[in-house]
């Protein structure tokens, strides 16, 4: 998942004798908020529809006075793209080379792109959030006890809750009914926050419980 396996060179560029409405008409039609301005082909900043729409005269040059240059190298991680795109707000970001030219930009579709191949979204499969104490957290368990059912992880990330400091880990396994892990992360003392799957043992036997009680209410 290296940057420079994502890189487009669709998205036009600006120059400082570009005007502020010719800037503003390329960002409408590439439906974006971001364009990098170059000084020949060396990437120099990147600016905003916010400050060109803050101008008095939308016929004047961009010029080069704006200098927030937000960029990644072309073997950087896509984690460090996905945390400059959300820190700054960006639907487009620069990617250069040692040299500082300029190769292209990660726009915020190859991103979701990127990152929906990462976490295998359209794989398949079931989804358990576990919720959990830091110190509490062992990887080599929680995966000893999906693979325990014939089951393999096929991502695994965690958020903090800051208000309570406990861990949600949303684990998705190949097994569509998940089930079976489920019985067994309650075993071991799981907490388990949601799960979502195709309708299987978990759904069958609720809706069994609930057949019992209506018998017995209608008794």
């Amino acid at each position: 998942m290296l940057v420079k396996d994502f890189i487009t060179k669709e998205i036009p560029v600006l120059k400082s004798f570009d005007t502020v409405e010719y800037a503003l008409s390329l960002m409408d039609d590439c439906k974006v908020r971001h364009l990098p301005l170059l000084k020949g082909s060396i990437y120099h900043c990147l600016i905003s529809d916010k400050e060109l729409l803050s101008a008095t005269d939308p016929k004047e040059a961009i010029g080069e006075s704006v200098f927030f240059a937000p960029a990644v190298k072309e073997n950087s991680h896509l984690h460090e793209v996905l945390a400059l795109m959300t820190r700054y707000g960006l639907s487009v970001l620069p990617v250069i080379n040692v040299g500082g030219e300029y190769l292209g930009v990660i726009t915020q579709q190859k991103v979701i792109d990127a990152f929906a191949e990462l976490c295998n979204a359209e794989a398949a499969g079931s989804i358990i959030v576990l919720e959990l104490l830091p110190q509490d957290y062992s990887l080599s368990e929680i995966a000893r006890i999906v693979e325990s059912n014939n089951a393999h992880i096929l991502n695994l990330f965690s958020t903090l809750d800051k208000d309570t400091g406990r861990l949600q880990m949303t684990i998705k396994i190949n097994l569509e009914d998940a089930s079976p892990v489920i019985r067994s992360f309650e075993r071991f003392n799981y907490t388990i926050v949601y799960h979502f799957m195709k309708t299987g043992m978990v759904d069958d036997v609720l809706q069994k419980r609930m057949n019992e009680l209506l018998h017995y209410m209608n008794m």
